[in-house]
């Protein structure tokens, strides 16, 4: 299965936006306009769904009720906010699941649900609020999606939104753990290796097999990965480079680079992700790689999916990534600012666009120029010294 549309009501930045979504989808604009927040409103479904987690956590996690809603909704959707995916293929048909929230009343301020709805094709299977909510109030704190008692008959969209990954690797955090503290399924790392290590070790070793091999493509001199555990029982990333050594020099996360890191994460998200087909959420895969690795990217991410049916949601502001050849304008998402909240288009629905690229330009020549700040080039003007 996939996420094939998505529909946002007063999430972050966005007042109104609906979006297909195909196998990839690529989202570009300018700094500030919403990019992370398209890629959040999937992050927050998985939060919904995840063991453990749950709408309340979800809205605390980030910054409350007053945080998630849009400066200019004021009475757009009643005040909601809301998010709304089709999922589905060819062999499953297509489910509908909506989910949306408000303040709660008479001073409590808690976040409850304001609508929720399940559909599998056109049969409602569910929608909230019912008799048994309007008995029973405090069951409005928590969504149907994250209940085992209630979401047996749409289970499948549950697991579907569980499975998402959502990768920004931050080298430091990888290289010290300890910063992240308890959490499980850190996005920034904290938990990296120890979730590489928990997967059982025959399935691990083919894993680290595959990455290996394209990282013995992209880096120089690397030879072999491997995880080993310490005296304290915390695990490393070990690797090789050959060298002048019989043996090779070792390293362990210390010594990686930060493009090794991000590759090594970018590329076990693929392996780990794919088997399920789940979404895999990437923000800036390009950050700290060489352009030449960046170039290549895109070839990488589809012969992934290819073998893995993982969907890939990326967001960029790379000329590299956007100049292959095999990046269609359907699959690219263009974000602009306006005075109502972000507006996004697909770019295969531009026309000017489409008659560009049909005349020979890249999709990055075409779109990156739309998503410069105006009049960028008074930045060099600006004085930012002590004269």
């Amino acid at each position: 299965m996939r996420i094939t549309y998505l529909t946002l009501r007063n999430w972050r930045t966005f007042k109104n936006l609906n979006v297909p979504v195909g196998q990839r989808l690529i989202v570009i604009g300018p700094n500030a306009s919403g990019k992370s927040n398209l890629l959040d409103s999937i992050r927050f479904l998985r939060d919904l769904a995840t063991p453990g987690g749950g709408l309340q956590d979800a809205i605390r996690s980030r910054g409350g009720l007053s945080r998630l809603r849009c400066l200019f909704a004021r009475n757009n959707h009643h005040g909601w906010v809301s998010i709304s995916t089709t999922i589905g293929d060819d062999s499953d048909g297509e489910w509908t699941y909506t989910i949306a929230f408000k303040s709660e009343r008479h001073g409590l301020h808690r976040p409850v649900v304001a609508e929720e709805i399940v559909m599998r094709g056109s049969k409602v299977l569910l929608r909230r609020p019912d008799d048994e909510d309007d008995a029973d109030p405090e069951r409005l704190t928590q969504t149907a999606l994250e209940q085992i008692s209630a979401n047996k008959e749409f289970r499948t969209v549950a697991d579907f939104f569980a499975e998402t990954r959502y990768l920004h690797l931050v080298p430091q955090v990888i290289r010290d753990a300890t910063r992240a503290g308890d959490l499980v399924d850190d996005p920034f790392g904290g938990d990296f290796i120890a979730r590489m290590n928990r997967v059982a070790p025959k399935t691990r070793d083919a894993w680290l097999q595959r990455v290996t091999a394209a990282l013995q493509i992209a880096v120089p001199q690397f030879s072999s990965l491997e995880i080993v555990v310490d005296s304290t029982g915390r695990p490393h990333l070990e690797s090789r480079y050959t060298n002048w050594r019989t043996s090779g020099a070792r390293q362990d996360e210390r010594d990686l680079s930060d493009g090794t890191l991000r590759l090594i994460g970018l590329l076990w998200s693929l392996v780990e992700v794919g088997r399920k087909g789940a979404p895999v959420l990437l923000e800036e895969p390009e950050l700290s790689l060489h352009p030449a690795v960046i170039r290549m990217l895109p070839t990488v991410l589809a012969r992934a999916q290819r073998s893995t049916r993982a969907q890939v949601l990326l967001t960029t502001h790379s000329p590299e990534l956007l100049a292959d050849e095999g990046i269609r304008a359907d699959e690219v998402l263009l974000l602009t600012p306006t005075v109502d909240g972000t507006a996004g288009v697909i770019l295969s629905t531009d026309e000017q666009a489409v008659q560009l690229i049909g005349s020979g330009l890249t999709v990055a020549e075409v779109a990156l120029p739309r998503t410069e700040p105006p009049n960028i080039e008074a930045l060099a003007d600006v004085n930012i010294g002590n004269r």
